[in-house]
């Protein structure tokens, strides 16, 4: 009987605890969209998130960038849910220089590391499509700009686009720039 009323008080205990997954692509979906306490779970259960993971690399005669994604499992939002989202660290050269580069950073134990290019926001009317935010090292604001990426199933590459305010480069007259170091815009290959 003892034995009985432990399985029973453990079966209660993990429904109490439960929590209701939703598929990451299904977020914007307004059904969704307010559910935003620690009882959801936006999981990647269809593992959408997938296409995006592993190292990446942009290279021109004088620019270098690399960008390795990984995948976060149950990360509680600041908005109160948990859910999956990619994370990454990167490298940045010009003309040689390194400006950025964040894969050597050690954190002490239990400590997340700084995210620069995070989130897992996608539409379930593009499933090639996420959007992330974005910041650099030494940006000092609070919130990120929003990167978009662009999965392209037949090259197999990542179209990358910070979605920032553009003007005009004083170090290149007639050419844009976002303010930011990294390129707005660039074509990713994969690498591994």
């Amino acid at each position: 009987m003892k034995a009985i009323l432990k399985i029973l008080i453990v079966v209660f205990a993990i429904q109490g605890y439960s929590q209701t997954i939703i598929p990451i692509e299904d977020y914007e979906n307004p059904e969704n969209y307010t559910k935003t306490t620690s009882d959801y779970y936006y999981k990647d259960v269809n593992g959408v998130l997938d296409k995006f993971l592993g190292t990446w690399r942009y290279q021109t005669d004088n620019e270098f960038f690399e960008i390795t994604f990984t995948k976060k499992t149950n990360h509680k939002s600041g908005m109160g849910y948990y859910g999956d989202l990619l994370i990454s660290r990167y490298k940045y050269k010009k003309n040689g220089v390194i400006i950025y580069d964040t894969y050597p950073i050690l954190q002490p134990a239990g400590k997340s590391p700084p995210r620069y290019v995070s989130g897992s926001f996608i539409r379930n009317t593009d499933l090639n499509t996420i959007k992330l935010l974005y910041n650099e090292p030494d940006d000092v604001g609070d919130y990120g700009q929003q990167l978009i990426l662009k999965y392209i199933p037949l090259t197999q590459k990542l179209n990358w686009y910070l979605d920032a305010i553009l003007y005009d480069d004083p170090d290149n007259p007639g050419e844009l720039t976002s303010g930011y170091k990294i390129p707005y815009l660039m074509n990713l290959t994969k690498v591994n």
